[in-house]
């Protein structure tokens, strides 16, 4: 097995909680949509990996843990492109993981591709990949964004405000992505100080599903796409699906 490669460091904790002053503010402006430019949350994101981690290590570890996620790893597999082939995925049958995405993306007017080129464009310093990474990270990284919206159908999680919170609380802790943990636990906690206590629920919920479930970054989403929704839900230990309530939805996600 070949040594884990990453170049994130270990900052002290003095200088996780200057980050986490620091950023706040822009972070907050971003995901409350007083700006609906998703390149600028995308660096938003990337300054709070900078100081706080991104995974590098641990997503890295889990995905050399298995077979496929060695063999994925190693081929380097593609998931953006048969997430975004709305033609196939139409024709796929009922019930299928496949019909379910492609049904989420029409509905909610959603283009991971375009997402996809929105974060070269934000890290175009870095050629595009996530700062500092090496090959196998800075896959890894691409992978856990365009595997993004499927998570949401699989998981049971919407686009709202409380969904997104919770898919992504779920995520991070499956990868050990703790920047974005952090970021999500503090919008869930004003969200609960501004009257909805539950959305903070939802999101420690997520994270124990995500403790439970099988680790979806190793999973051949492709060969999954045809399957049956409720069966792949079961394969994975992703049921329950989680019954929250909606916050509504505001900012760059629906402006992709």
């Amino acid at each position: 097995m070949r040594r884990a490669e990453t170049t994130e460091s270990r900052p002290s904790i003095r200088t996780r909680l200057r980050a986490i002053v620091e950023t706040a503010g822009l972070f907050q402006t971003v995901l409350f949509g007083r700006s609906k430019d998703p390149v600028e949350g995308i660096r938003v994101y990337d300054i709070l990996a900078r100081w706080l981690g991104r995974g590098d290590r641990h997503m890295l570890s889990r995905m050399r843990a298995s077979e496929q996620g060695r063999r994925l790893l190693d081929e380097r597999q593609d998931v953006l492109a048969p997430l975004t082939n709305r033609h196939t995925l139409r024709a796929m049958p009922d019930g299928s993981v496949g019909l379910a995405l492609v049904t989420f993306l029409d509905s909610r007017e959603i283009y991971p591709e375009e997402l996809a080129r929105k974060v070269r464009e934000a890290r175009a310093t870095s050629g595009g990949v996530a700062p500092g990474a090496s090959p196998d990270v800075a896959y890894l990284h691409d992978r856990f964004r365009d595997l993004h919206d499927l998570w949401h159908v699989v998981t049971g999680y919407d686009n709202d405000w409380a969904g997104e919170y919770g898919v992504v609380a779920f995520s991070a802790e499956q990868v050990g992505y703790r920047s974005q943990s952090i970021a999500t636990f503090v919008s869930s906690l004003l969200a609960s100080i501004r009257g909805r206590p539950d959305v903070l629920g939802t999101w420690f919920e997520a994270r124990r599903r995500a403790g439970r479930a099988s680790f979806l970054l190793a999973e051949d989403w492709p060969a999954l796409l045809p399957l049956p929704l409720d069966r792949v839900r079961r394969q994975l230990s992703l049921e329950p699906i989680p019954d929250y309530r909606p916050l509504p939805n505001v900012g760059y996600r629906n402006a992709r």
